[in-house]
């Protein structure tokens, strides 16, 4: 599914979720709920949580500069050896074939989003921040270097997220924040992504044979057909929930 749709049925999600287990719900949960729902999706450089920490267009800029410096800086330092300046050129221009061969667009996003976290961890160290809080800002570090649709999609991750959600939610006193989070998270997968034709590896890594349970391709015009559809459901069963209540 797209990421605005995964955005959508989080909100969604939690906001159901509440009416039926008579919990309060306030603008954080459903920020929350909201962020963590596109969360799994940090493992694709090019996603909408991933432009949401470093916009495509500036990494993009980024590169173009690196690049452009790495190439003067060869050049410069290949005729200070010699004094041709053709062969010089050559091995610039060879040189610049193999680093970007190696050191492309989404290499250089996937290094920029960890060292984002690394630095925001570092931070939060200085700061004296709970361990907890620390952790988790590091695991989101190593999630750009994860395989797409692998480890961030599994049962195991969302344990794991809970699990030190509700550690900062203790250590912080933040209501529902691991019920949420969670909840958010859960909807990525179990809401999303189980319905597509390639499905998720919900036992990995002890297993990484994906499960589908239907045909959805992402992008597709009958895709983004059902996901309206998907998403007029829940908006239904969110004003019958409410009506019932009353």
């Amino acid at each position: 599914m797209r990421g605005k749709t995964h955005c959508t049925i989080g909100i969604l999600a939690a906001i159901q979720a509440s009416i039926l287990f008579k919990i309060p719900i306030n603008a954080l949960n459903i920020f929350v709920s909201a962020i963590f729902s596109i969360l799994p999706d940090l493992d694709e450089s090019s996603s909408i949580v991933s432009n949401f920490f470093l916009k495509k267009n500036i990494s993009k800029f980024i590169y173009k500069i690196l690049i452009y410096a790495i190439n003067i800086i060869i050049f410069f330092i290949s005729i200070s050896i010699n004094d041709s300046f053709y062969l010089s050129a050559i091995i610039t221009f060879l040189s610049i074939v193999i680093i970007e061969s190696k050191l492309t667009h989404n290499v250089l996003r996937k290094i920029f989003l960890s060292l984002i976290f690394i630095l925001l961890a570092g931070c939060l160290y200085l700061i004296k921040a709970q361990i907890y809080l620390i952790l988790f800002i590091l695991i989101l570090s190593i999630f750009p270097w994860l395989k797409h649709r692998s480890f961030s999609h599994s049962i195991f991750s969302i344990g794991l997220i809970y699990f030190i959600l509700k550690q900062i939610e203790l250590l912080y006193n933040i209501s529902h924040l691991s019920f949420f989070g969670t909840l958010g998270y859960s909807s990525h997968i179990f809401l999303g992504d189980l319905f597509t034709k390639q499905g998720v590896p919900l036992f990995y890594p002890i297993s990484d044979k994906k499960i589908s349970l239907g045909f959805l391709r992402v992008g597709g015009f009958l895709s983004n057909l059902l996901e309206i559809l998907f998403i007029l459901i829940l908006l239904s069963l969110i004003i019958y929930s409410i009506i019932k209540g009353i």
